[in-house]
């Protein structure tokens, strides 16, 4: 009896590990791991506070609701093809999906999104300088962004 009990609790922890997917927020943490960057991480109770006591226009504010939490990690290394090996096995599997890139002369910006649940999503903003001024911007939202009120606000 013990060794079925020893299998199954064997099996549970290895078909659990098989069927995790990863995250945005993995990619993040993967890229913190091997590089000692700043960090700057944005708690929801800041962002309510923001909302509540900050003046702002009503675009503005909309945009703050959607957002959970925010992480922003700055980085003066450039960025390498090996730093983010989980996000392109990701993108290639169907777990993210890169719903725009923009280059602007020698800067470029990636935007990836992950739609964990109905209630849950997040997106990952990879902000790469000329100068070797890189942003990491990670945001976790509430249900699924309206990016039609982002693109307003960059008007």
């Amino acid at each position: 009896m013990k060794k079925i009990g020893i299998a199954l609790f064997i099996l549970l922890i290895t078909t659990t590990g098989i069927f995790a997917q990863e995250t945005l927020r993995d990619v993040v943490r993967d890229y913190q791991k091997r590089n000692s960057e700043f960090t700057m991480v944005i708690p929801s109770f800041l962002i309510k506070a923001g909302l509540a006591f900050g003046d702002m226009e009503e675009e503005e504010r909309e945009v703050l609701e959607m957002i959970d939490d925010m992480k922003i990690v700055i980085c003066e290394n450039g960025f390498q093809k090996s730093d983010f090996s989980i996000l392109d096995n990701g993108i290639k599997n169907g777990t993210f999906a890169e719903i725009m890139t923009v280059n602007d002369g020698g800067d470029k910006v990636r935007m990836i999104m992950n739609q964990k649940s109905k209630q849950k999503s997040e997106l990952l903003m990879i902000v790469e300088g000329d100068e070797n001024e890189n942003v990491l911007m990670l945001f976790d939202f509430h249900g699924e962004p309206d990016f039609k009120k982002f693109i307003s606000m960059t008007d």
